[in-house]
Order: structure tokens, then C-alpha cells, then sequence
């Protein structure tokens, strides 16, 4: 990669999700091993997962995560800090959390390296760096339709040749998150974009390459939280403003301004409904089937949260626009505090502040 791909970057979702005093860091108590492995995945608990794996856009890939380095880092991922999959030795993840019960889990990102574009149809040869990657293959830029043909093709390549894996008996857990880059080509009348059948499409498509290859996995996919709320946060200062108002490229339908800007960001949050609802709709389905060894879980963590809810340094400084380290950090526990809940008590507001939800021995990645 070099600079001048740079201009292919359009990128991203911020997942400005989460918060500045993040400073309760994952304090639950250890629990002695299982006695035995859950044998089916509606039996299965966190001390179960053996493998962590990530399917999606920059927020996964941790994109500027880091803030102003004031170098070519500026333009790196912090993948050893992302959210669900950084396995950094001082990282707050899903990952981690995890390592909490499992010390040798297999499959965490880590460190960071310059930023891999895969943006609908451009996407360059062999950029993953599977050292660091591991079984991260999010990829900054990717749209919905990259899912199978680009990043399942990376992660199953790598699932197959880690020999530390157990394929056929050890619990997986996947994450995705993805539609940010689709969401802000939406208000593009010109241009082609993901309608929310496409959307669903292509979810489906991956899930079915998901749960024919691999065996004993546990899919959470992220709902999206409205875009729009990003402009409305980067407006708190100058500098936010004016990169917005000269790079509006990162997501055009969000940073427009005047009337055709209030008519774009209502068209782009429209189309976050559209795909949330798509997101329940496919993990109702899957619920109803009823595999012994898949299960695709809706997590909304992040979906109703509004820019009062959201601390400002949440956003990149590098461009106020990707979810910082705090923001990875309050990602984290509200997703897994979701986990570890029932779909009737699963919260909507992205809770960054309540405590966290810390699992007996009787605590489910419920399914239900």
C-alpha cells in the first residue's frame, strides 16, 4: 500500500460509541475450568470459546484508533485495540475479556500496520498481514458485498492453516459489523449502493459460508447506530468542522451542509433502520432453525444512542470521524455486556457507563 491509495478511502463508520472514563477496566472475578465443553450452542458459556473471529469495516480494523500521530501512523490500524477481536496486552476487547477464562485463546489482532483498503469493487491483492491480522479480516472501506468473496476467503484460509486450532471441536465466536460504507453511498441517487435486500444478501450469503465450513460458532452481528450523529458531535469544534467540510469523502450522504445536508443524513439514518431491521429479521430466522451448532445473535448495543450520550473524545483526532481507543473500549463492554443478557433485557442506548456484567458459572452467551 502507499499514500496514493489513500484516495480509495471513503471509509468509515465511527463507532463513536463509547466513553471517555473508561476507567473501570474488566474486573470479574476468574472462574474455575469447565468440567466439560458445552455440547450444543444453546448450552454454551464465555469460558466455552476457544477462537475469536472478525468480519467487517475500519471501526474492526481500527483505523486511526489511535489518534494524531502526527506521521505516516496517522494513517495506520490499531488492530491489537479493536473493539471485538485487539488482543493487545493493554487492550479492553471482547477478545480480552475473553482471555480472562481462556488464557490461550486463539485469533486476537494485534499491534498495528498501515491502513488496508477493500472498498466494494476496489480492493488490493494481498494486503493482510496475517501476523497481526490473525483472524481479524476486516478490512477498512469494505461494504456488505466483501464480506465472502474478500474477508470469509482471508479468515478461512487462516482458520484452516492454524494448527493451535481444533476446527471441528473447539466454540468459535465471530463478530460482525459492516454497512457504514453502505449506508453513506445510500443518499447517492447516482451512484449504485446496498439496498436493504442487498444488505440482507449478502449477510445471508456469509452466515451460510459461515456455518457450512466452520463448526461451533456463535455469531453476533452489530447493529448500526444512526451515522448521522457523528456530524452532529464533530460540530463541537472548529477544526472537526472544517476537516469535514474539505474531506466530506469519508461519508458524503453525513457531512453535507444546508438543506441538501438535513435531506442526506435523513435518508442515511432511514437506511440504518432499514438494515437494522434486516440484521433481527435474518437472526430471527436462524433462531428458528435451530442448528445444534450455529447460532447468529442481533446485538443493539449501539443502535438507539444519541450525540448527548457520546463523550467527544470518542471520535479519531485524526479524523472526526472513527471511534477512538475509549470508544473501541465502551464498544466492547456494551457488547458484551449484551452477551451475557437475554434478548428481553438486552440494552439499546449504548450503556458505556454501567458495570460490567460479569458471568457465574451458570452465565449464557444466550441465544434467546
Amino acid at each position: 500500500s502507499t499514500l496514493k491509495d489513500m484516495a480509495y478511502l471513503p471509509v468509515i463508520l465511527v463507532i463513536v460509541y463509547l466513553s471517555s472514563s473508561l476507567a473501570d477496566e474488566f474486573n470479574c472475578p476468574s472462574l474455575p475450568p469447565l468440567t466439560k465443553s458445552a455440547q450444543n450452542v444453546y448450552e454454551l458459556k464465555p469460558q466455552d470459546i476457544k477462537v475469536v473471529m472478525a468480519l467487517g469495516d475500519s471501526v474492526t480494523a481500527a483505523f486511526a484508533a489511535a489518534g494524531r500521530q502526527e506521521s505516516i501512523k496517522d494513517f495506520y490500524e490499531f488492530r491489537g485495540q479493536s473493539w471485538s477481536i485487539g488482543g493487545d496486552p493493554d487492550a479492553s476487547t471482547i477478545a480480552t475479556f475473553l482471555r480472562h477464562y481462556t488464557p490461550d485463546i486463539i485469533g486476537a489482532s494485534i499491534g498495528s500496520h498501515f491502513v488496508e483498503i477493500c472498498y466494494g469493487i476496489i480492493c488490493f491483492p494481498d494486503e493482510y498481514r496475517p501476523t497481526e491480522d490473525v483472524f481479524n479480516a476486516a478490512q477498512s472501506g469494505a461494504m456488505a458485498l466483501n464480506l465472502v468473496k474478500h474477508e470469509f476467503t482471508y479468515l478461512y484460509e487462516q482458520l484452516t492453516k492454524n494448527s493451535a486450532v481444533d476446527m471441528k471441536n473447539d466454540w468459535k465466536l465471530m463478530n460482525i459489523l459492516i454497512g457504514a460504507n453502505d449506508v453513506c453511498l445510500g443518499c447517492s441517487g447516482d451512484v449504485p449502493f446496498t439496498t436493504a435486500n442487498d444488505f440482507e444478501k449478502y449477510l445471508h450469503d456469509v452466515l451460510e459460508e459461515i456455518r457450512n465450513k466452520i463448526p461451533r460458532v456463535f455469531v453476533n452481528i452489530v447493529e448500526l447506530f444512526n451515522i448521522s450523529m457523528v456530524y452532529e458531535k464533530s460540530k463541537e469544534t472548529i477544526r472537526c468542522t472544517d476537516i469535514h467540510r474539505i474531506l466530506p469523502i469519508e461519508c458524503i450522504c453525513a457531512f453535507a451542509y444546508g438543506k441538501e445536508g438535513d435531506k442526506t443524513r435523513k435518508e442515511l439514518d432511514n437506511l440504518v433502520v432499514q438494515y437494522n431491521e434486516r440484521i433481527r429479521k435474518l437472526a430471527f430466522e436462524y433462531s428458528q432453525k435451530k442448528y445444534p451448532e450455529f447460532a447468529v445473535v442481533a446485538q443493539p448495543g449501539c443502535r438507539d444512542g444519541t450525540p448527548d450520550s457520546v463523550p467527544f473524545d470518542f471520535l479519531s483526532q485524526v479524523d472526526c470521524f472513527h471511534p477512538s481507543i475509549v470508544a473501541h473500549q465502551g464498544m466492547a463492554k456494551v457488547i458484551w455486556n449484551n452477551m451475557l443478557t437475554p434478548a428481553a433485557q438486552k440494552k439499546t442506548t449504548f450503556d458505556f457507563h454501567d458495570p460490567f456484567v460479569c458471568p457465574t458459572n451458570s452465565t449464557l452467551l444466550y441465544t434467546y
